[in-house]
This record gives structure tokens, sequence and C-alpha cells, in this order.
């Protein structure tokens, strides 16, 4: 029974040992694609955070003009912040677009359990007795 484990130890020690170039290269492949999605996503959140700091900066200004003498300059005042309310949720909306969807080694990980099954499914061939 112990032999029989080490031996199945060795089996998928060689297996992973003969993989291992591969998943290396798989590593540097998948660092690379999340590289790109992480810079997308940090340029979207400067750029979130520019037109939220511009939406406050025009709320402010709504609010003082507010106080004016004519009902126009009132209403101005909150379209042009209530437009920029809108630069900022498209700004969101690209930002959230553009996050990363998933694990940085999702495809790796998904290599590492097909390559697991692979090995048991092999492992289990040649050691069937029949």
């Amino acid at each position: 029974m112990i032999s029989e484990r080490l031996r199945r130890l060795r089996h998928i020690a060689k297996f992973a040992a003969e993989r291992s170039g591969d998943y290396v290269e798989l590593v540097g492949i998948e660092l690379s694609l999340y590289r790109g999605a992480l810079i997308s996503t940090l340029i979207s959140g400067v750029a979130l955070v520019f037109c939220a700091l511009g939406t406050l900066g025009f709320i402010s200004v709504a609010a003082i003009v507010t106080f004016w003498d004519t009902d126009y300059r009132m209403l101005a005042a909150w379209l042009v912040a209530a437009a920029w309310l809108m630069v900022t949720l498209i700004a969101l909306a690209i930002a959230r677009y553009n996050a990363p969807k998933g694990s940085p080694f999702a495809e790796l990980s998904h290599q590492v359990r097909l390559d697991t099954a692979a090995a048991r499914s092999h492992y289990a061939q040649d050691h069937h007795p029949g």
C-alpha cells in the first residue's frame, strides 16, 4: 500500500516536472495580460477621480449660484453640474468595464487541473488490475 502511494507520487511528480516549463511560460503570458488590464483600470480610475472632482466643483458652484438673483442662473448652474455628473458616471462605467474580470492565474489554474486529471487518468489506466 505504501509502495503504491510512493509510485503514484513519483508518477505525478514526473508528470509535473515535465509540464513545469509550460507552466512557467503560461505564468509569464498571464502576468502580461493581467498587467495590461491593470494599467487600463488604473488609467480609468484616475479619470474617474478627476471627473468626480469636477462634479464636486460644479455642484459647489451651482450651490453658490443658486442664491443669485435670476432663476436662469440657477437652472444653468444645476444643468452644468448634472452634465459633469453624467461625465463622472460614464467614467465609472468605463473603469468597471476595463477592470480585470477574473483572477490573474485563471488559465494556469485551469491547465493544472486538466493536467492533474490527465495524470490521474493515465496512472489509473497503467495500474488498473485486469
